[in-house]
């Protein structure tokens, strides 16, 4: 005859279930709590800075006591670098040293040292453009309503320019074609230009007075990790940003974050 566990046994044996820390899997709310492992906190840094849609980020093991680790992949949605929404962003990371982690609760999570980085992003024309139509560029000479428009060969680029020529003051329409090209591996500039109002050419001063004012297109020597990206890929609605090899994802402890599981 089986023994049937009482009332009391059974709370028991659920409080300890219920005692058991879960880590790996975090999705929603990533907020400090007491139990917050170093993998949840490095998880909840990361989404705090960069404000993406969703998020998934998978470690090859907890940080260690000096702020260590082995291998790391953030998949990202949407995230928010140098002011700019980046649709996609995927980061494979080698031999990692954060600060140590007993400075956590004091201050921001940052890196100190890394091995080596991949990287592979896509940004969308309609983001660019809807970053560069925010941004003013001072009270004497400003660019506004600039709208760039990409294609397979490049972008075409039309806006007013306020420009001060002496003692005037007045609005121009400029068409400018061009590249997309990569600085110093972390940011995009306009390369290979060349400006004209009404298809005149502009004088070369005014040329790079003006181009001056748009430039970096993207930074991303604002993103924690040091991106080393190689290439630029256009077609006529995206550009894909690339180091020389593609990150990829690996089995490891893994933790999501959804922003709209969070606003719920």
């Amino acid at each position: 005859m089986k023994k049937q566990l009482g009332i009391p046994a059974l709370s028991i044996i659920l409080l300890l279930v219920l005692s058991i820390p879960v880590f790996g899997n975090v999705s929603g709310d990533i907020s400090s709590n007491i139990t917050e492992s170093r993998g949840e906190r490095l998880a909840r840094e990361f989404a705090e800075n960069l404000n993406p849609e969703s998020m998934k980020m998978v470690l090859s093991e907890e940080p260690d006591d000096e702020g260590r680790v082995h291998r790391l992949y953030l998949k990202l949605s949407r995230p928010l670098i140098g002011g700019v929404r980046i649709a996609e962003l995927e980061v494979e990371a080698h031999g990692i040293k954060f600060t140590t982690p007993s400075s956590w609760t004091e201050k921001p999570v940052d890196m100190e040292e890394i091995l080596h980085v991949k990287a592979w992003g896509r940004l969308k024309e309609e983001d660019i453009n809807s970053s560069l139509l925010q941004q003013e560029f001072g009270e004497e000479e400003r660019w506004h309503d600039l709208y760039l428009d990409f294609t397979e060969k490049g972008l075409v680029a039309r806006g007013y320019y306020l420009a001060r020529v002496l003692m005037f003051r007045f609005d121009i329409l400029i068409e400018i074609t061009g590249e997309l090209g990569i600085v110093n591996k972390q940011q995009i500039w306009l390369e290979n230009y060349s400006v004209s109002v009404n298809r005149v050419g502009l004088p070369e001063g005014l040329t790079e007075k003006a181009i001056s004012k748009i430039q970096p297109i993207l930074d991303l020597s604002k993103f924690i990790f040091p991106l080393q990206l190689h290439s630029v890929e256009m077609d006529d609605s995206s550009v894909v940003l690339r180091s020389r090899v593609k990150p990829e994802e690996f089995q490891g402890l893994t933790y999501n974050y959804n922003s709209k599981e969070d606003s719920k």
